[in-house]
Protein backbone atom coordinates (compact mmCIF):
# COMPACT_ATOMS: atom_id res chain seq x y z
CA UNK A 1 0.00 0.00 0.00
CA UNK A 2 1.33 3.44 -0.96
CA UNK A 3 -1.59 5.41 0.43
CA UNK A 4 -1.64 6.67 4.03
CA UNK A 5 -2.37 3.70 6.30
CA UNK A 6 -4.28 3.50 9.58
CA UNK A 7 -3.57 0.83 12.22
CA UNK A 8 -5.92 -0.50 14.88
CA UNK A 9 -5.29 -2.95 17.73
CA UNK A 10 -8.31 -5.23 18.14
CA UNK A 11 -8.96 -7.46 21.17
CA UNK A 12 -11.25 -10.35 20.24
CA UNK A 13 -14.49 -10.49 22.21
CA UNK A 14 -15.17 -14.16 21.47
CA UNK A 15 -13.56 -17.35 20.24
CA UNK A 16 -14.79 -17.84 16.71
CA UNK A 17 -14.91 -16.12 13.33
CA UNK A 18 -14.17 -12.39 13.27
CA UNK A 19 -15.22 -10.39 10.20
CA UNK A 20 -13.59 -7.01 9.54
CA UNK A 21 -15.40 -5.07 6.81
CA UNK A 22 -14.70 -1.74 5.12
CA UNK A 23 -18.04 -1.76 3.25
CA UNK A 24 -19.45 1.76 3.05
CA UNK A 25 -16.06 3.45 2.66
CA UNK A 26 -15.79 6.12 -0.04
CA UNK A 27 -12.63 4.87 -1.76
CA UNK A 28 -10.89 1.73 -3.08
CA UNK A 29 -9.67 0.12 0.15
CA UNK A 30 -7.15 -2.53 1.11
CA UNK A 31 -7.12 -4.49 4.38
CA UNK A 32 -4.77 -6.77 6.32
CA UNK A 33 -4.91 -8.48 9.73
CA UNK A 34 -1.84 -9.61 11.72
CA UNK A 35 -1.39 -11.81 14.77
CA UNK A 36 -0.60 -9.70 17.86
CA UNK A 37 -0.33 -5.92 18.21
CA UNK A 38 3.45 -5.51 18.04
CA UNK A 39 4.78 -2.70 15.88
CA UNK A 40 6.34 -3.59 12.51
CA UNK A 41 4.57 -6.91 11.84
CA UNK A 42 6.37 -9.41 9.62
CA UNK A 43 5.08 -11.59 6.81
CA UNK A 44 4.86 -14.50 9.24
CA UNK A 45 2.44 -12.46 11.39
CA UNK A 46 0.01 -11.96 8.51
CA UNK A 47 -3.28 -13.83 9.04
CA UNK A 48 -5.42 -12.55 6.16
CA UNK A 49 -5.51 -9.73 3.61
CA UNK A 50 -7.97 -8.53 0.98
CA UNK A 51 -8.32 -5.92 -1.75
CA UNK A 52 -11.81 -6.18 -3.27
CA UNK A 53 -14.64 -8.19 -1.66
CA UNK A 54 -18.05 -9.15 -3.00
CA UNK A 55 -17.64 -7.45 -6.35
CA UNK A 56 -16.96 -4.04 -4.78
CA UNK A 57 -13.86 -1.92 -4.29
CA UNK A 58 -14.16 -2.26 -0.51
CA UNK A 59 -12.31 -4.89 1.50
CA UNK A 60 -13.38 -7.59 3.96
CA UNK A 61 -11.65 -10.45 5.76
CA UNK A 62 -12.85 -13.21 8.07
CA UNK A 63 -10.41 -15.03 10.33
CA UNK A 64 -10.46 -17.42 13.30
CA UNK A 65 -9.86 -15.51 16.53
CA UNK A 66 -9.35 -16.42 20.17
CA UNK A 67 -11.17 -14.52 22.89
CA UNK A 68 -8.98 -11.90 24.61
CA UNK A 69 -6.22 -12.27 21.99
CA UNK A 70 -5.04 -9.17 20.15
CA UNK A 71 -4.84 -8.58 16.39
CA UNK A 72 -3.38 -5.71 14.38
CA UNK A 73 -5.65 -4.33 11.64
CA UNK A 74 -4.05 -2.37 8.78
CA UNK A 75 -6.26 -0.20 6.56
CA UNK A 76 -5.03 1.52 3.41
CA UNK A 77 -6.01 2.30 -0.15
CA UNK A 78 -5.24 0.76 -3.50
CA UNK A 79 -2.33 2.67 -5.01
CA UNK A 80 -2.72 6.26 -3.80
CA UNK A 81 -6.42 5.96 -3.00
CA UNK A 82 -7.67 7.59 0.20
CA UNK A 83 -10.88 9.01 1.60
CA UNK A 84 -13.53 8.65 4.29
CA UNK A 85 -13.65 5.14 5.64
CA UNK A 86 -16.05 2.97 7.63
CA UNK A 87 -14.88 -0.13 9.52
CA UNK A 88 -17.19 -2.66 11.17
CA UNK A 89 -16.06 -5.65 13.22
CA UNK A 90 -18.26 -8.58 14.20
CA UNK A 91 -17.29 -11.65 16.23
CA UNK A 92 -19.43 -14.73 15.80
CA UNK A 93 -18.68 -17.23 18.56
CA UNK A 94 -18.64 -20.84 17.45
CA UNK A 95 -18.71 -24.18 19.18
CA UNK A 96 -15.74 -26.11 17.86
CA UNK A 97 -16.89 -29.72 17.46
CA UNK A 98 -15.37 -33.08 16.67
CA UNK A 99 -11.68 -32.30 17.14
CA UNK A 100 -10.04 -35.59 18.20
CA UNK A 101 -6.35 -35.01 18.95
CA UNK A 102 -3.19 -37.10 19.39
CA UNK A 103 0.52 -36.38 19.89
CA UNK A 104 3.34 -36.44 17.34
CA UNK A 105 6.42 -37.83 19.13
CA UNK A 106 8.12 -40.77 17.36
CA UNK A 107 6.69 -44.17 18.30
CA UNK A 108 8.04 -47.57 17.29
CA UNK A 109 4.71 -49.27 18.07
CA UNK A 110 3.01 -47.97 14.93
CA UNK A 111 0.77 -49.35 12.23
CA UNK A 112 3.64 -49.62 9.74
CA UNK A 113 5.56 -51.80 12.24
CA UNK A 114 8.68 -49.74 11.60
CA UNK A 115 11.14 -48.84 14.36
CA UNK A 116 11.39 -45.07 14.70
CA UNK A 117 14.31 -43.10 16.12
CA UNK A 118 13.99 -40.68 19.00
CA UNK A 119 17.43 -39.21 18.29
CA UNK A 120 19.72 -39.78 15.29
CA UNK A 121 23.38 -40.74 15.58
CA UNK A 122 25.50 -37.75 16.56
CA UNK A 123 29.28 -38.03 16.71
CA UNK A 124 30.00 -40.88 19.10
CA UNK A 125 26.39 -40.92 20.28
CA UNK A 126 24.36 -43.84 18.93
CA UNK A 127 20.89 -43.91 17.40
CA UNK A 128 18.23 -44.01 20.12
CA UNK A 129 15.05 -46.05 19.44
CA UNK A 130 11.78 -44.21 20.05
CA UNK A 131 9.43 -45.61 22.69
CA UNK A 132 7.13 -42.67 23.25
CA UNK A 133 3.44 -43.70 23.42
CA UNK A 134 1.86 -41.78 20.54
CA UNK A 135 -0.09 -44.21 18.32
CA UNK A 136 -3.34 -45.26 19.98
CA UNK A 137 -4.11 -48.44 18.07
CA UNK A 138 -1.14 -50.30 16.62
CA UNK A 139 -3.13 -53.52 16.23
CA UNK A 140 -1.72 -55.26 19.30
CA UNK A 141 -4.50 -54.27 21.68
CA UNK A 142 -2.07 -54.29 24.61
CA UNK A 143 -0.92 -50.68 24.94
CA UNK A 144 0.59 -48.46 26.06
CA UNK A 145 -2.02 -46.40 24.22
CA UNK A 146 -1.14 -42.97 22.89
CA UNK A 147 -3.28 -40.25 24.45
CA UNK A 148 -6.44 -39.52 22.46
CA UNK A 149 -8.65 -36.52 23.25
CA UNK A 150 -12.10 -37.10 21.78
CA UNK A 151 -13.57 -33.56 21.98
CA UNK A 152 -16.61 -35.25 20.48
CA UNK A 153 -19.37 -32.79 21.33
CA UNK A 154 -17.46 -29.54 21.79
CA UNK A 155 -13.89 -28.44 22.43
CA UNK A 156 -13.89 -27.29 26.06
CA UNK A 157 -10.24 -26.24 26.27
CA UNK A 158 -7.06 -26.72 24.27
CA UNK A 159 -3.42 -25.63 24.22
CA UNK A 160 -2.30 -22.54 22.33
CA UNK A 161 -4.35 -20.85 19.63
CA UNK A 162 -5.47 -23.85 17.58
CA UNK A 163 -6.17 -27.56 17.63
CA UNK A 164 -6.21 -29.79 14.54
CA UNK A 165 -8.33 -32.88 14.03
CA UNK A 166 -6.78 -36.31 13.50
CA UNK A 167 -8.22 -39.83 13.82
CA UNK A 168 -4.89 -41.56 14.55
CA UNK A 169 -1.28 -40.43 14.88
CA UNK A 170 0.08 -42.32 11.87
CA UNK A 171 -2.91 -43.21 9.69
CA UNK A 172 -6.30 -41.88 8.59
CA UNK A 173 -7.64 -38.42 7.94
CA UNK A 174 -5.88 -35.38 9.38
CA UNK A 175 -7.15 -31.80 9.26
CA UNK A 176 -3.76 -30.24 8.55
CA UNK A 177 -3.13 -32.58 5.61
CA UNK A 178 -0.35 -34.76 7.08
CA UNK A 179 -0.33 -37.48 9.72
CA UNK A 180 1.33 -36.53 12.98
CA UNK A 181 4.07 -39.11 12.49
CA UNK A 182 5.25 -40.90 9.37
CA UNK A 183 7.10 -44.06 10.47
CA UNK A 184 8.17 -45.15 6.97
CA UNK A 185 10.72 -42.34 6.73
CA UNK A 186 11.07 -41.61 10.45
CA UNK A 187 9.33 -38.24 10.37
CA UNK A 188 7.65 -37.17 13.63
CA UNK A 189 6.68 -33.70 14.89
CA UNK A 190 4.19 -32.97 12.06
CA UNK A 191 1.12 -31.73 13.98
CA UNK A 192 0.62 -28.13 12.90
CA UNK A 193 -1.57 -27.42 15.93
CA UNK A 194 1.30 -27.63 18.44
CA UNK A 195 1.59 -24.04 19.65
CA UNK A 196 0.78 -24.01 23.37
CA UNK A 197 4.24 -23.87 24.96
CA UNK A 198 6.09 -20.57 25.21
CA UNK A 199 9.74 -20.65 24.09
CA UNK A 200 12.61 -20.31 24.81
CA UNK A 201 12.71 -22.67 27.78
CA UNK A 202 15.47 -22.39 30.37
CA UNK A 203 16.51 -25.69 32.01
CA UNK A 204 19.85 -25.49 33.83
CA UNK A 205 21.21 -28.83 35.00
CA UNK A 206 20.06 -29.93 38.47
CA UNK A 207 18.36 -26.56 39.09
CA UNK A 208 14.71 -25.71 39.54
CA UNK A 209 12.89 -24.25 36.56
CA UNK A 210 9.37 -23.67 35.20
CA UNK A 211 7.58 -23.73 31.84
CA UNK A 212 5.01 -21.21 30.60
CA UNK A 213 2.16 -22.36 28.37
CA UNK A 214 -1.19 -21.14 27.03
CA UNK A 215 -4.55 -22.76 27.74
CA UNK A 216 -7.40 -21.59 25.56
CA UNK A 217 -10.71 -22.00 27.39
CA UNK A 218 -14.02 -22.21 25.55
CA UNK A 219 -16.10 -23.40 28.53
CA UNK A 220 -14.78 -21.70 31.68
CA UNK A 221 -16.69 -23.98 34.07
CA UNK A 222 -14.46 -27.03 33.65
CA UNK A 223 -11.70 -28.38 35.89
CA UNK A 224 -8.49 -29.14 33.98
CA UNK A 225 -5.21 -30.95 34.63
CA UNK A 226 -1.83 -30.50 32.95
CA UNK A 227 1.02 -33.03 32.92
CA UNK A 228 4.47 -32.68 31.34
CA UNK A 229 7.10 -35.32 30.61
CA UNK A 230 10.72 -34.67 29.56
CA UNK A 231 13.21 -37.27 28.34
CA UNK A 232 16.01 -36.16 30.68
CA UNK A 233 18.40 -39.03 29.94
CA UNK A 234 17.59 -39.01 26.19
CA UNK A 235 16.87 -42.74 26.04
CA UNK A 236 13.69 -42.55 23.97
CA UNK A 237 11.04 -42.79 26.70
CA UNK A 238 9.66 -40.83 29.66
CA UNK A 239 9.79 -43.72 32.15
CA UNK A 240 12.82 -42.80 34.26
CA UNK A 241 13.82 -40.94 37.41
CA UNK A 242 17.28 -39.39 37.58
CA UNK A 243 19.20 -38.05 40.58
CA UNK A 244 20.56 -34.63 41.45
CA UNK A 245 22.22 -33.49 44.70
CA UNK A 246 18.91 -31.81 45.56
CA UNK A 247 16.92 -35.00 45.08
CA UNK A 248 15.21 -37.18 42.48
CA UNK A 249 14.35 -35.82 39.04
CA UNK A 250 11.42 -37.73 37.51
CA UNK A 251 10.83 -37.48 33.78
CA UNK A 252 7.20 -36.95 34.75
CA UNK A 253 8.21 -33.38 35.53
CA UNK A 254 4.86 -31.66 36.06
CA UNK A 255 2.45 -33.96 37.85
CA UNK A 256 -1.27 -33.18 37.70
CA UNK A 257 -1.13 -29.41 37.86
CA UNK A 258 -4.75 -28.50 38.64
CA UNK A 259 -6.27 -25.57 36.77
CA UNK A 260 -9.53 -24.13 38.07
CA UNK A 261 -11.56 -20.98 37.45
CA UNK A 262 -9.75 -20.06 34.23
CA UNK A 263 -11.36 -17.25 32.27
CA UNK A 264 -12.70 -17.81 28.77
CA UNK A 265 -10.04 -17.22 26.13
CA UNK A 266 -6.27 -17.49 26.29
CA UNK A 267 -4.74 -17.98 29.75
CA UNK A 268 -0.97 -17.96 30.30
CA UNK A 269 -0.02 -20.52 32.95
CA UNK A 270 3.28 -21.20 34.73
CA UNK A 271 4.05 -24.70 35.96
CA UNK A 272 5.19 -25.43 39.50
CA UNK A 273 8.96 -25.49 39.85
CA UNK A 274 10.72 -28.76 38.97
CA UNK A 275 14.30 -29.99 38.75
CA UNK A 276 16.03 -30.39 35.37
CA UNK A 277 18.61 -33.04 34.46
CA UNK A 278 20.94 -33.37 31.46
CA UNK A 279 23.55 -36.03 30.63
CA UNK A 280 27.17 -34.93 30.86
CA UNK A 281 28.65 -34.67 27.34
CA UNK A 282 25.40 -36.06 26.00
CA UNK A 283 22.71 -34.87 23.64
CA UNK A 284 21.35 -31.38 24.06
CA UNK A 285 18.03 -31.82 22.20
CA UNK A 286 15.13 -33.38 24.08
CA UNK A 287 11.57 -34.66 23.57
CA UNK A 288 8.80 -33.20 25.72
CA UNK A 289 5.08 -33.99 26.02
CA UNK A 290 2.42 -31.71 27.53
CA UNK A 291 -1.10 -33.08 28.04
CA UNK A 292 -4.16 -31.01 28.93
CA UNK A 293 -7.12 -33.12 30.02
CA UNK A 294 -10.30 -33.10 32.07
CA UNK A 295 -9.01 -35.77 34.45
CA UNK A 296 -5.76 -36.35 36.34
CA UNK A 297 -3.07 -38.68 34.99
CA UNK A 298 -3.26 -42.00 36.85
CA UNK A 299 -0.21 -43.88 35.66
CA UNK A 300 -0.92 -44.59 32.03
CA UNK A 301 -2.56 -47.49 30.23
CA UNK A 302 0.08 -50.21 30.77
CA UNK A 303 2.07 -49.52 33.96
CA UNK A 304 5.44 -51.25 34.01
CA UNK A 305 5.68 -51.57 30.24
CA UNK A 306 8.49 -49.75 28.46
CA UNK A 307 7.24 -46.47 27.05
CA UNK A 308 4.18 -46.31 29.29
CA UNK A 309 4.86 -42.87 30.78
CA UNK A 310 2.90 -40.20 28.95
CA UNK A 311 0.35 -42.69 27.60
CA UNK A 312 -3.37 -42.10 27.82
CA UNK A 313 -6.23 -44.15 29.23
CA UNK A 314 -7.54 -46.95 27.03
CA UNK A 315 -10.98 -45.34 27.32
CA UNK A 316 -9.42 -42.11 25.92
CA UNK A 317 -9.63 -38.59 27.32
CA UNK A 318 -12.97 -36.85 26.79
CA UNK A 319 -11.46 -33.40 26.25
CA UNK A 320 -8.17 -31.53 25.87
CA UNK A 321 -5.06 -31.79 23.74
CA UNK A 322 -1.59 -33.36 23.73
CA UNK A 323 1.37 -31.54 22.19
CA UNK A 324 4.88 -32.96 21.71
CA UNK A 325 8.01 -30.87 21.20
CA UNK A 326 11.54 -31.69 20.04
CA UNK A 327 13.81 -28.80 21.03
CA UNK A 328 17.10 -27.79 22.63
CA UNK A 329 16.65 -26.12 26.02
CA UNK A 330 18.74 -23.19 27.23
CA UNK A 331 20.84 -24.34 30.19
CA UNK A 332 22.72 -21.11 30.92
CA UNK A 333 20.54 -19.13 33.37
CA UNK A 334 21.53 -20.88 36.57
CA UNK A 335 20.49 -17.98 38.80
CA UNK A 336 16.78 -18.53 38.07
CA UNK A 337 15.71 -21.13 40.60
CA UNK A 338 13.48 -21.89 43.56
CA UNK A 339 15.69 -20.52 46.35
CA UNK A 340 13.02 -20.60 49.06
CA UNK A 341 11.80 -24.10 48.18
CA UNK A 342 8.11 -23.26 47.77
CA UNK A 343 7.78 -24.89 44.33
CA UNK A 344 7.41 -21.56 42.51
CA UNK A 345 10.05 -19.33 40.93
CA UNK A 346 9.05 -15.74 41.60
CA UNK A 347 10.09 -12.48 43.28
CA UNK A 348 10.20 -14.22 46.68
CA UNK A 349 13.17 -16.25 45.42
CA UNK A 350 15.03 -13.03 44.67
CA UNK A 351 14.47 -11.95 48.27
CA UNK A 352 15.70 -15.31 49.56
CA UNK A 353 18.77 -15.12 47.31
CA UNK A 354 19.64 -11.60 48.47
CA UNK A 355 19.18 -12.59 52.12
CA UNK A 356 21.44 -15.62 51.70
CA UNK A 357 24.03 -13.56 49.80
CA UNK A 358 24.12 -10.87 52.51
CA UNK A 359 24.45 -13.47 55.24
CA UNK A 360 27.14 -15.66 53.68
CA UNK A 361 29.08 -13.68 51.07
CA UNK A 362 32.12 -11.58 52.14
Amino acid sequence: MRSPNIWYCYTATCTGNVTVSLAGSSYDTMLAVYDGCECYPTASDLIECNDDAGGTYQSEVTFAATAASQYLIEIGGYGNEKGAGLMTISCQGVVVQNKPDLGDAPDSTNNAHVAMRAYPSQGSLPVVPANYPTVYNDGSGTGPFGPVHLNAQAVVAYLGSKITRETEADTGADEDGVNNIRPSNNTPDRDQGDDGVIFPINMPNCRFTTIDYIVNVVNPNTDLWVNIWLDWNRDGDWDDTLECPRGPVPEWAVQNQFLVNLAAGANQITTPGFLSWHPENGREDIWMRITLSGQPYRGGSNPGAKGNAGSGPQAKYAIGETEDYHFTPDVSFTICEDYNGDGVIDINDLAAFVSEWLENCP
